[in-house]
């Protein structure tokens, strides 16, 4: 019991020890002065730097779907063209042939068509012309085959002669043959009908054909009025008057329209090592050469996942909204971007320096003290005490704008003063090397160590 009492004891005074500090006392050097930079509060934002392109959200390229000589140019550079004007005219003579071609065709496709359509007619009738004929045929049939019968009867009875009889005979067989013929007659005539049928039917995919070719022609006639698909302003104009066009294997681009001036973007190249970072929705801001101190806002819209690779760097295409209501963003402008990433208000920022600062000379740190600094994530700063002596201060920080980090844990305070750079005698400034590695040698300094629970 006693035992354990002394242990308990012993750990109760090593925490003691840990939580007021070690002190390491050095004798203070004398002839160094300290630059100091205030503790401030406010937002800190963590950004990223990249550079791209303004680009209209949408621009139109307007091209020609026939091929020719460019007759007359309706529009120019910044012509501003509404939805259905016309911006160019192709020479329009080849095609007005075409059309009158086509229209002889139609026209005689057409009297073909009705030739065949009467000759149909002519055909139906002669069918039913043989019909009724066979009709006609079987009723003297049905007479014949009742006289010949009838005559036979009389003759067994002797009452006719033989050579009566054999003429009825004779009828009747004669009215037989007359069946077969008009049955003959009758399957002629259908076969006819059907090849007029046919011929009609080949007529009418002649006519269709000649009209499909019509409405090509006049459809290639019409597309030698070219007309704005959109409304906007144009921003380029590739062709001149007396120029020919050849439409056959890629469509000529003769103007790019811009819809909408009054809204733009930026596409900006962002490095894969950052591109984790960028998502959809977060600010940005930009500047351009043409107004330096003024800048733009926007909000990231889409981060392409298509790589652009250039010798070997791998990028992507961040595209960025911008509000363009003054017209001051022209296309193809370099923009100068930088994403927030992320962003804390009303937090204590440390100046980066004092976290770059390590002092000059010897300075021996108690092994106990030594492993409290080296926490997991922390930091060492620098602050003057009231004794006029050097006080390490373990923090922890957060993210950074490249001037200043976020206080994520320490005893820093608003309005205290870090040290940034020590100075020598003749003011110029000391290289120091970074806390924990071997320092110059040089006149030793009095530090106070106070505990930090990372």
């Amino acid at each position: 019991m006693k035992k354990k009492s002394v242990i308990i004891g012993i750990l109760l005074s090593l925490m003691i020890a840990v939580s007021f500090g070690i002190y390491s006392h050095i004798s203070s050097q004398e002839g160094f002065t300290f630059k100091t930079k205030g503790v401030v509060k406010g937002d800190i934002a963590r950004t990223i730097s990249a550079t791209g392109t303004v680009n209209p959200v949408t621009v139109v390229n307007v091209g020609a779907q026939v091929s020719g000589k460019v007759w007359r140019l309706f529009a120019d550079f910044n012509a501003v063209v509404k939805k259905g004007d016309i911006v160019a005219e192709i020479d329009p003579e080849l095609f007005k042939r075409d059309v009158e071609e086509g229209e002889a065709r139609l026209e005689s496709a057409r009297a073909n068509l009705r030739a065949a359509s009467e000759n149909v007619s002519l055909a139906e009738s002669r069918v039913k012309s043989a019909e009724a004929n066979l009709e006609k045929v079987k009723a003297s049939l049905t007479y014949s085959q009742r006289e010949y019968e009838r005559y036979v009867d009389l003759f067994k009875k002797e009452l006719v002669s033989a050579s009566e009889r054999d003429q009825k005979e004779s009828d009747y067989k004669q009215t037989l043959a007359q069946i077969e013929s008009a049955t003959a007659e009758i399957d002629a005539q259908k076969a006819n009908l059907s090849a007029q049928r046919a011929n009609f039917q080949a007529v009418i995919s002649q006519v269709k054909s000649a009209e499909a070719s019509l409405n090509r022609a006049k459809t290639n006639l019409n597309y030698t009025i070219i007309r704005s698909p959109v409304e906007g302003i144009v921003v380029s104009r590739e062709v001149d008057e007396g120029q020919t066009l050849t439409a056959r294997m890629q469509t000529p681009v003769l103007f790019k329209i811009a819809e909408d001036l009054t809204k733009m973007q930026a596409n900006a190249s962002i490095d894969e090592a950052d591109i984790g970072c960028i998502k959809a929705g977060q600010k940005a801001l930009f500047t351009v050469d043409a107004f330096p101190y003024t800048t733009f806002e926007g909000v990231v819209k889409q981060v392409r996942i298509a790589p652009i690779i250039v010798q070997n760097v791998v990028t992507y295409d961040v595209i960025i909204e911008v509000e363009n209501r003054e017209l001051k963003l022209k296309p193809g402008m370099t923009a100068n971007v930088t994403v927030m990433v992320d962003h804390e208000s009303n937090v204590i920022k440390i100046p980066n320096e004092a976290l770059r600062f390590a002092p000059p000379g010897n300075l021996k740190i108690d092994k106990k003290a030594g492993r409290r600094l080296k926490g997991k994530h922390s930091r060492l700063v620098w602050r003057m005490d009231k004794g006029g002596n050097l006080e390490p201060v373990p923090i922890r920080t957060g993210i950074t704008d490249g001037e200043y980090s976020q206080l994520v844990r320490g005893s820093i305070r608003e309005g205290n003063e870090l040290v940034v750079q020590a100075l020598d005698k003749s003011g110029k400034p000391i290289v120091s090397k970074k806390a924990g590695s071997s320092l110059r040698d040089g006149p030793p300094l009095k530090v106070r160590f106070r505990g930090f629970r990372p």
